[in-house]
């Protein structure tokens, strides 16, 4: 074999790796979507099980008995709420086995090599900077769009977001999705797009999948746009963690407090709070990433002494 046949061989074996690995990152994603399907099934399954069981030990009631008070049952969103947290429990334990052993997660990182004050005052001017510009994302796309927000609010209103929010809805979107969806996204997929391509690129495939993972073309748009935000903040402090504590703030801004805060509809007013997103989330990621570096020169001085 010649010297251009051997390169040429090794080019091809690279390429056909890079290849797999490309459609090996969709995978999280479709098995996140299975688990969807895994969750309604046995919920309706458990709900049929305890149904049939009442009404045979009462017999009050025949199979289209059953039958109706269980599709009465299926459309309700306190049922819905119940299938997100089962979905939510379900992908935690397989991302999270999935992250911390293929991927090197760390269960228990090292707090002065991850978190500071300044990390912490980040994240925190980074929520309301997020929320104001997604309330602008939303308004002007649903302007160019005006279906798709008519789909975004009936599927709120079949989640059950409406003006009360349940005990399970609050548990599932404060704090069991934010480290669902981080682990499947930032924790696996980003990882695994690490691998082939640069970061900026990587966190860029995987905020397009977490939006389109929501299979709403509003609420994909703004989603996109929050991804790359806690792919960079993932990146830059090297811990899911920080991640997660922002999309659960970020999530309770939003089924919590969102209520109590208006734009207004004066031209200053919405001039005002557009600029306030945008200062609110440039300073609050210079900040973040200034806590970061004093966290990587708190880990340095630590590894020194420990030398």
């Amino acid at each position: 074999m010649s010297l251009h046949g051997y390169f040429l061989g090794l080019w091809e074996i690279s390429l056909m790796k890079k290849v797999g690995q490309f459609f090996f990152t969709f995978i999280p994603l479709l098995l996140a979507m299975g688990i969807q399907y895994l969750a309604m099934f046995f919920c309706m399954g458990v709900s049929a099980l305890i149904e049939n069981t009442w009404y045979t030990a009462s017999g009050t009631a025949g199979i289209l008995d059953i039958f109706y008070d269980l599709w009465d049952l299926w459309l309700t969103s306190d049922f819905n709420t119940c299938l997100m947290i089962v979905y939510s429990l379900l992908t935690i334990a397989l991302f999270g086995l999935w992250y911390y052993s293929r991927y090197d997660g760390n269960y228990r990182p090292n707090p002065r090599s991850v978190f500071h004050p300044l990390t912490f005052v980040g994240i925190v001017m980074l929520v309301p900077g997020l929320q104001y510009l997604c309330t602008y994302i939303i308004s002007f796309t649903a302007s160019l769009f005006p279906r798709w927000l008519e789909t975004y609010e009936d599927l709120l209103e079949t989640a059950g977001m409406d003006d009360t929010i349940t005990f399970g809805l609050f548990v599932y979107s404060i704090i069991l999705a934010p480290v669902s969806e981080e682990l499947i996204f930032r924790g696996v997929t980003m990882r695994q797009a690490k691998k082939y391509l640069p970061f900026w690129t990587a966190n860029l495939f995987q905020a397009i999948l977490f939006g389109a993972y929501h299979m709403n073309m509003l609420q994909g748009v703004y989603t996109f746009c929050v991804g790359l935000i806690l792919g960079y903040i993932c990146e830059k402090s090297g811990s899911i963690y920080n991640s997660i504590l922002l999309h659960m703030l970020f999530n309770f801004w939003g089924t919590i407090l969102s209520g109590f805060f208006y734009i207004g509809d004066s031209v200053f007013s919405v001039l005002f709070w557009f600029l306030f997103g945008i200062a609110m989330t440039i300073g609050g990621a210079a900040v973040f990433a200034a806590g970061t570096r004093k966290c990587s020169q708190a880990s340095e001085r630590s590894a020194w002494d420990a030398s």
